[in-house]
């Protein structure tokens, strides 16, 4: 116990003296200096008063003595859109912070945040400008700060009240959910904005359709601008699971998307039909890009697909479970990178077993034409037929390019087979781009075709003709020899 006692005492006659050694360290020599991370902070585009996420600015002293940093403050005062906090210590009302030791060689930590204000009357966006200023010895430093702030129509657990059209003058930021209810039908006209918040989804019991044109196509997308801290510097626009999915729910409907991207969501496309009525949805002119989970997925749908991409899904990027389809001119490309898949890129299901219970889902026609059905998989077309059933797959398949094994069924006529010949390659001769090692010098994903693509110039010239215009508006039918999918090299 006496040891003890001593011990303490010892301590407390030393711990001023230390103190003081750190005291004793600071320097105040104005000719010492602080370097920082950047000049000026931006932050991507927001949504005016909507918070940001938080930024970081390195604050160095490279010098071998500690220095007192006077203050820290914003330039706008009280009247700031920016927020602070330095080492976690939170500046108040006034934007300021006072007596910060940074000691020598060694750094700071200082997060930023901000929420643009709302903008002036019949504006559509605000650029807000301010500093960080750091005083010191005598001297002031100062960090810009830029951020601009999207004037945009908020929608929180949003139900349509009666048939409404959403116009392309604001962008449209949804929160929690946009229901359209039964009886009632919303329509997205070209150039319309839909930013999706975190879980936010799209659930129609009624009836929708999205009008884009190929100049200004109809957007829906998560809402945030900025980019993840991973190697690739990946926006989290390129990112999946930023947002819900799209509910189609009414099984009398018929559901038009044309000139419509689609990116970003958990689930994508979920059609729903009843045993006694099939919903219809029509997908033209349409992308629909990474998918946490299925791209489309239809129960007992009638589906029209063409002149569209569907691509990178952590499932599958289309499956049918019964039901019809009319697909041409379609390029389906899965590189998912973010999970391993279990299943091919494009699943046609005749039956489901659940608890020992087969139910089938009888398919009526289902045709695919002039498409391409491919990916990082070793097979990316997979039928699932019940043996036990009388009921015949009414399908065929032209002019395709199938990554498969081949078969001499006839449902297959004049379609090009590629079981593995890219499986072991970094990169692929199919698609101009399918590998995202460095996006500034490669570039994201590109399924337009590649020169050496061995889905050229073999489409059906026929059938080509009813779609004069790509994807990318381009004329297909210049040549005799149009290409397969959705893009004309």
């Amino acid at each position: 116990m006496n040891k003890l006692i001593y011990i303490l005492s010892l301590c407390a006659i030393l711990l001023p003296l230390f103190s003081g050694c750190v005291e004793e360290n600071v320097s105040y020599n104005p000719s010492l200096q602080l370097s920082f991370s950047c000049d000026t902070l931006f932050f991507d585009t927001l949504f005016t008063e909507q918070p940001s996420a938080t930024r970081r600015i390195m604050v160095y002293n490279r010098n071998k003595n500690a220095l007192r940093i006077s203050s820290v403050r914003t330039g706008g005062g009280e009247e700031s859109s920016f927020r602070f906090n330095v080492d976690g210590r939170i500046a108040g009302r006034d934007g300021e912070l006072n007596d910060i030791i940074i000691k020598g060689n060694d750094s700071l930590y200082v997060f930023v945040e901000t929420t643009p204000p709302a903008v002036e009357s019949g504006e559509k966006s605000v650029v807000i400008l301010d500093s960080l200023i750091f005083a010191c010895n005598g001297w002031e430093k100062d960090v810009k700060l830029v951020s601009t702030g999207m004037d945009a129509r908020l929608l929180q657990n949003y139900s349509v009240s009666g048939n409404e059209t959403f116009t392309s003058d604001r962008p449209y930021v949804v929160f929690g959910y946009l229901h359209v209810p039964e009886g009632v039908g919303l329509t997205l006209s070209e150039g319309v904005q839909m930013y999706m918040h975190g879980g936010a989804s799209i659930v129609v019991d009624g009836d929708m359709e999205s009008r884009g044109s190929f100049e200004k196509p109809v957007v829906i997308r998560g809402d945030r601008f900025d980019r993840i801290n991973d190697e690739y510097e990946t926006l989290y626009d390129n990112m999946p699971n930023q947002w819900g999915g799209i509910y189609l729910q009414n099984p009398q409907a018929e559901y038009t998307l044309e000139n419509t991207v689609i990116r970003g969501s958990s689930v994508g496309i979920l059609l729903l039909g009843a045993q006694r009525s099939s919903p219809m949805l029509v997908f033209r002119n349409s992308v629909m890009h990474n998918s946490g989970g299925y791209g489309i997925y239809a129960q007992q749908g009638d589906l029209t697909i063409e002149n569209s991409e569907i691509s990178n899904c952590g499932e599958s990027c289309l499956v049918m479970v019964g039901g019809n389809a009319r697909i041409a001119h379609v390029t389906i490309a899965n590189y998912y990178r973010f999970a391993g898949r279990e299943h091919p890129s494009v699943r046609f299901i005749g039956y489901l077993q659940q608890n020992g219970v087969s139910q089938t889902f009888p398919f009526g026609s289902v045709v695919v034409e002039n498409s391409i059905l491919f990916g990082s998989g070793q097979e990316e077309l997979e039928l699932v037929q019940d043996t036990t059933s009388a009921t015949d797959f009414n399908f065929f398949f032209s002019h395709s390019l199938i990554k498969g094994k081949e078969t001499d069924s006839p449902m297959f006529y004049n379609c090009r087979w590629a079981r593995s010949s890219n499986y072991r390659n970094a990169t692929d001769t199919v698609f101009a781009n399918t590998v995202v090692a460095n996006v500034a010098e490669t570039g994201y994903f590109d399924f337009r075709l590649d020169s050496l693509s061995y889905a050229r110039n073999c489409a059906s010239a026929s059938v080509s003709a009813l779609y004069n215009l790509d994807l990318d508006g381009k004329e297909r039918n210049k040549d005799a020899a149009p290409d397969m999918g959705a893009y004309e090299f």
